[in-house]
């Protein structure tokens, strides 16, 4: 761990993530939402402090960014859970995938058959109108 930090890939990595994350906050379906954000953030359209709205949108931040790492955190420890079945793991989606290959050119039509339910659900309005007017 020490030598991916200590080889200069992560310091070279951290400015070009930082630059995505501005240039994506910048972009036009992004930035007309910061108003509205900082309003529901501070929890009123106008306020006098100015703390309120920078304490409001890091306690936000904060939410936001532990919820990730702890996503984070879970895919990882079942990553490292599965690492160890990674042989046999690669031999069975291998296998799957060659299946689904042969389903996909036709050879196993037996996965290719459509199952439709025998019944149909009642639709349209009048039968709206009944079940919301007249429940049984």
């Amino acid at each position: 761990m020490n030598g991916i930090v200590a080889n200069g890939e992560l310091w070279l990595a951290m400015p070009i993530a930082l630059l995505a994350g501005l240039v994506s906050f910048a972009s036009p379906c992004v930035l007309p939402l910061v108003p509205g954000y900082l309003g529901y953030v501070t929890g009123a359209s106008t306020t006098r402090s100015r703390w309120r709205p920078l304490i409001g949108a890091g306690l936000f931040t904060l939410g936001f960014s532990l919820v990730f790492i702890a996503y984070g955190v879970a895919f990882g420890a079942v990553g490292s859970w599965l690492i160890r079945w990674q042989d046999i793991l690669i031999r069975i989606l291998g296998a799957v995938v060659l299946i689904m290959g042969l389903v996909f050119i036709g050879l196993l039509r037996v996965f290719q058959r459509t199952a439709k339910p025998a019944i149909k659900p009642p639709t349209g309005l009048v039968w709206l109108c009944q079940s919301v007017l007249a429940p049984e």
